[in-house]
């Protein structure tokens, strides 16, 4: 391509957090031959966005005689479009692009506090980018973009113990705020001891459509369940962060635990998934290295003058589609850490870090080869 463009971000994870500020710079370079442009532009989008197919029951389903292929039903696409946010800054008038490198003004964006954050979803998605516009005469426009992850604050201050109850079963919860990677800890009491249980942990997704008319699929994912009466379950470190209940949104994402039973109706509390969790008040609900406690344990164990040197490639290497969740642990601000990790507990961690520095014994392998090579291979 003659022109290249390099978007440079206050931040380089390009991750941020509704209420920041979206600045940086541009670097253009142009290669082969000078560009005359009408004008420069950059551009901050934000869309929400569903899609789906359905079977389309009402339609008449015409099938000709001479046909040998199965019939298949017709279907009707439903979808929608809303635009978060859509703002424009002019960074140059008419001019031409020498060849080489040339620095673009400076550029900067205000997110407001009310924007859903970034998600795909088998349904839907809601993005955010930066679009440059190099505007031409008699020429289609040429576009680069650069994509964005918004996360929205979402912070829960409050343990909120819930209970659910039917005559001959309770449900109880000791907190019912978690935060992606926890665990949520519950206990169930029955009067009949021939009921068969199970308590799922339900994550529900609504899409919303408007063409070619209004209406809503909600799609619900066991995350995980259990038969037990007392068990944690584990709540995905890849989990979406709930949807803080704007209207009008065409994606809205819930949380919720339910048991059934075969005595009785099923029994369901609602769980609040943010950014900020409170303290557990038991080891049980403490999540392990989770992208939400990672910061808070490496803030923990530098307190203690511990250093731990590992690597993260492997173990989050299946969570990249997130968006870009995990390249934002370096932008991460306090906010966003999880405050669960108690003070009893470092003794616990800087236990096993001690064990982990300690030397480790020789190879057997190693020391293998180091004896054939001093027999074979003799020193003279």
């Amino acid at each position: 391509m003659p022109v290249q463009c390099q978007f440079n971000l206050s931040h380089a994870s390009a991750v941020y957090h509704t209420g920041e500020q979206v600045a940086g710079n541009l670097k253009l370079t142009v290669t082969k031959k000078p560009l005359q442009v009408e004008g420069i532009s950059i551009t901050l989008l934000g869309l929400s966005t569903t899609s789906w197919d359905e079977a389309a029951k009402c339609l008449p389903q015409i099938e000709h005689n001479d046909s040998t292929a199965p019939a298949e039903p017709p279907r009707l696409h439903f979808g929608a479009t809303k635009t978060h946010i859509e703002q424009t800054q002019q960074l140059t008038e008419a001019l031409s692009l020498p060849l080489g490198s040339l620095q673009l003004g400076s550029f900067a964006f205000q997110l407001p506090h009310e924007l859903p954050g970034s998600c795909r979803l088998p349904h839907g998605a809601i993005t955010y980018t930066l679009q440059l516009t190099l505007e031409r005469r008699s020429k289609q426009a040429k576009r680069f973009q650069q994509r964005l992850v918004v996360r929205r604050r979402i912070e829960l201050p409050e343990l909120r113990p819930a209970t659910a109850a039917s005559a001959t079963l309770s449900l109880s919860l000791p907190r019912s705020v978690f935060v992606p990677g926890q665990r949520v800890v519950y206990r169930l009491a029955k009067s009949t001891a021939s009921a068969q249980l199970t308590t799922r942990l339900c994550q529900c997704i609504s899409y919303e459509s408007q063409q070619p008319l209004a209406k809503r699929k909600r799609v619900v994912r066991v995350l995980d369940e259990s038969r037990g009466l007392e068990d944690a379950l584990h709540l995905p470190l890849t989990a979406n962060i709930m949807s803080a209940g704007e209207s009008g949104d065409l994606i809205t994402i819930e949380y919720y635990l339910e048991t059934l039973a075969t005595c009785c109706a099923p029994l369901r509390l609602p769980l609040f998934v943010g950014t900020v969790a409170p303290p557990g008040d038991s080891p049980a609900s403490l999540s392990p290295l989770g992208f939400v406690n990672f910061g808070k344990l490496l803030e923990s164990v530098c307190h203690h003058n511990v250093c731990l040197q590992f690597s993260l490639g492997c173990q989050f290497a299946g969570l990249a589609e997130n968006e870009g969740l995990l390249s934002s642990i370096n932008q991460l601000r306090p906010h966003s850490h999880s405050r669960e990790l108690l003070a009893p507990s470092l003794g616990k961690h800087n236990e096993q870090l001690k064990l982990l520095r300690r030397q480790k014994k020789q190879s057997y392998v190693r020391m293998a080869l180091r004896y054939f090579y001093s027999r074979l291979l003799p020193a003279n």
